[in-house]
Formats: C-alpha cells, structure tokens, sequence
C-alpha cells in the first residue's frame, strides 16, 4: 500500500494531468505558451509549466531541465562558452538529457530504469539530438550488504555501484558532471575527479543533508542556486560545482 506522501504525490500529479487536458480545451495552455514564449522566466512560464509535472515530454517541449533556473542558466552559459563542444555525463535521465543534448557535442547519460531509458531515447530522436545523446542502462543489483546504497526511502537492499561506476566508460574529462539520479554522494565523489579544467558538476536537490559530507570533501568550489524549479509549486536548491582557480605563479 502507497503511503502518504505517494498518495500525496499522486494526487497532485493526477490533479495537473486532468487540469492540463481542460486547458487545452479552452485555450488556456496556448494563452500561456504565448506569454511564456514572451517571457521565459515570466509567472506565466513557471504556471505552464506546472502542467508538465512527471511529464518529460512535455518539458521537452518546453526546453527546460528539471533543475532550478538559476542553476539552469549557470549551465547553459557554461556550454554556450563552449561553442557546442562540451562532453557531458549525466546521472539520472529526462528532459534534462535533450536539454543537455541540443547544446553539447555528446551527451552520456547513465539510467538505472530500463523503461524510462527507452523513452529518454524515443524523446532524443524525435528533438533530432539521438546522435548526441547515449544513454546507460545500468540497473541496481540486489543485495543484503550494498556497497552503495540509493539512499531513497523504498530501496533498500539495491546496491548501485555498477551505476556509480558507469563513469568509467566514458573516456577522458568531462565538461559537464550532472547528477540527478540515485546514490548521489557516491556518484558526486566519482564524477568530480572527471572535470576538464574549468568543468562544472551540477547537483541537484543539494539541500539534501545526505549530500552535505560529498559536497564538503568534493575540494570543489559551490555555487548554490536556491529558486523555483518548472513543474513544482515550491523552491528547491541546486548546486553547481567547479574546480578551484589555481594560483598564477608570479
């Protein structure tokens, strides 16, 4: 049986899917597509995107990652700088990945449910971005004792540290680490040795106190973006990561 905060979950998302398909009824969806399209940061582009709650397709559509946008624009002035060169790992799926994928050369993104890796993959190849985007499925195995736990309530017994360990099929540095799956104190401590020289790694839900011990002994400099994230009706935090400066030598 779900408990409440499932129910809770359920429940908001069921009310937005059935509030979603009376907006585009009426005319309302398209109204805030115009206003949002006008202004993208605008009140009208954070109410549209409520609509798009669990809905990755629909976040693609809109061009947004499910990140905060401070942290959004932190990572796509990042990747703007690089010209459309950057090489990107990325724990965790979604809309983030077509996200990553119109505005990198490649994008490797690691995913531990098969099913959604496959709808990642149908969503990269209708944006026309599949030849940039590969995606990991790399499951959990169970186990009594896991070497790296999720963390998140419900799985206990899974041991992701194949997961963790996908980075290393991605050869040499990395201009961009997102993480935004699971075990993601381990995947921060991996992932933050694979920077290129002026790398970011972005954290997502960094308020986490769980995070709090990866983040400090990371030896990466933290820039937190606490702020409105699209489709969710409350603040969050993301953190963007990246290698001190090294002194010049006089």
């Amino acid at each position: 049986m779900p408990g409440p905060a499932s129910l809770a979950r359920s429940t908001y998302v069921g009310f937005w899917r059935s509030a979603r398909r009376v907006a585009r009824t009426t005319g309302a969806l398209d109204a805030l597509d115009a206003r949002r399209a006008a202004r993208p940061r605008g009140v009208a582009a954070q109410l549209r995107s409520l609509f798009a709650i669990h809905d990755a397709a629909d976040l693609v559509a809109l061009d947004v990652p499910w990140w905060t946008y401070g942290a959004t624009d932190r990572v796509a002035a990042h990747l703007a700088a690089l010209g459309g060169t950057a090489r990107v790992l990325e724990y965790g799926s979604g809309a983030s990945s077509v996200w990553l994928a119109r505005r990198a050369a490649h994008v490797t993104s690691v995913e531990h449910h098969v099913g959604f890796a496959a709808l990642v993959r149908e969503l990269a190849r209708d944006a026309g971005v599949a030849d940039r985007l590969e995606v990991l499925e790399v499951q959990p195995d169970r186990s009594p004792d896991p070497v790296v736990p999720s963390g998140k309530r419900g799985e206990e017994g899974l041991d992701y540290a194949a997961y963790v360990r996908a980075a290393e099929r991605v050869a040499g540095e990395v201009d961009l680490v997102v993480v935004d799956g699971r075990a993601r104190a381990a995947c921060v401590e991996v992932a933050a040795r694979r920077l290129a020289p002026g790398g970011l790694l972005l954290l997502d839900d960094s308020q986490r106190p769980r995070y709090a011990a990866a983040v400090a002994t990371s030896g990466l400099v933290v820039e937190r973006y606490r702020g409105w994230v699209p489709s969710l009706p409350y603040p969050r935090e993301t953190a963007v990561l990246s290698l001190p400066s090294t002194p010049r030598r006089p």
